[in-house]
């Protein structure tokens, strides 16, 4: 058995069954990135194209020691580890300033703009759309301590309020392997129309309708994956690599593993959308200051 194999992967503190029914290895294809019917089909039938070194790795990488650089401005860096290690400092000085205002900081920088709102990115989509593309002025970027977890959930409850044609591109900013919070989709998941007519209906932002579930519809992987089957896949060979790309849809449930870095490392992400250009867009995630979740968002 390999030390793959051997590892035990949690979420939320949850064990994944590792048996092969059970779990397995994300389908790689960056073989056919330039093939538009290609990935197409492909989405249509897995609900994800995994695409390893897609990306321009310097890009990445600068976009890692930007937001690395704002963290260790407010102490969150232990600097008796290089900076692009990424170890925590175990203490945080976001206090001294408004945390809303920071988390904007980091999410608004040249660097990380750069990464999801030009480049490699936007000319995937441009090929996988055939037209132009609109991103999310929004981006959310992800620096998940150890202890943190992603819960099992589907995009659209989140951004639901414009074309159906909205996919995920969650890019690893920097390595990522099993032990740091590795990224997981469960096979098949999209096909569910049950589970697509309920919960991947719902609106976290709508109080007018019944919403049992909030935002994820659970924090144990075993459980959703008994209702809806398949198996839970995640990258092989160790987790993702600076480079890749996971692009997914909005009805492929997912979440993460612990982060558990035996170093303390921090999980650096980002997980941006992307449509056509001339189909219409949820308002609370494009403009100059979007509004997100705020109460300007909210329904009922």
């Amino acid at each position: 058995m390999s030390a793959e194999q051997e590892q035990t992967f949690t979420s939320h503190g949850v064990a994944f069954d590792r048996s092969p029914s059970k779990f397995g290895w994300l389908r790689e294809s960056q073989e056919i990135a330039h093939d538009k019917d290609a990935l197409q089909e492909r989405m249509k039938e897995d609900g994800y194209l995994f695409m390893r070194d897609i990306l321009d790795k310097q890009v990445v990488l600068d976009a890692r020691r930007e937001i690395l650089e704002k963290l260790d401005s407010v102490e969150e860096i232990d600097r008796n580890h290089p900076l692009m290690e990424a170890v925590f400092s175990g203490r945080s000085n976001r206090a001294s300033a408004s945390a809303q205002n920071f988390a904007q900081q980091l999410r608004l920088g040249e660097k990380i703009r750069a990464l999801v709102h030009s480049g490699k990115v936007i000319e995937f989509y441009e090929t996988f759309f055939g037209d132009e593309v609109r991103p999310f002025d929004f981006i959310w970027l992800r620096a998940v301590r150890v202890g943190g977890a992603t819960g099992c959930h589907y995009d659209w409850v989140y951004m639901g309020r414009g074309t159906r044609k909205l996919y995920t591109s969650w890019i690893p900013i920097g390595d990522v392997p099993y032990s740091d919070g590795a990224l997981c989709i469960l096979e098949n998941s999209h096909k569910d129309e049950e589970l697509v007519n309920t919960y991947g209906a719902s609106d976290v932002d709508d109080r007018s309708k019944p919403n049992p579930w909030g935002g994820w519809f659970t924090t144990n992987p075993l459980q959703v994956q008994e209702r809806v089957g398949g198996r839970w896949l995640t990258a092989d060979g160790g987790g993702f690599r600076t480079g890749d790309m996971l692009v997914f849809s909005m009805w492929t449930m997912h979440c993460s593993m612990d982060n558990r870095s035996p170093v303390n490392r921090i999980r650096l992400s980002s997980d941006t959308r992307y449509q056509l250009a001339s189909e219409p867009a949820d308002h609370r995630w494009v403009g100059n200051n979007p509004i997100a979740h705020g109460a300007a968002a909210k329904r009922g």
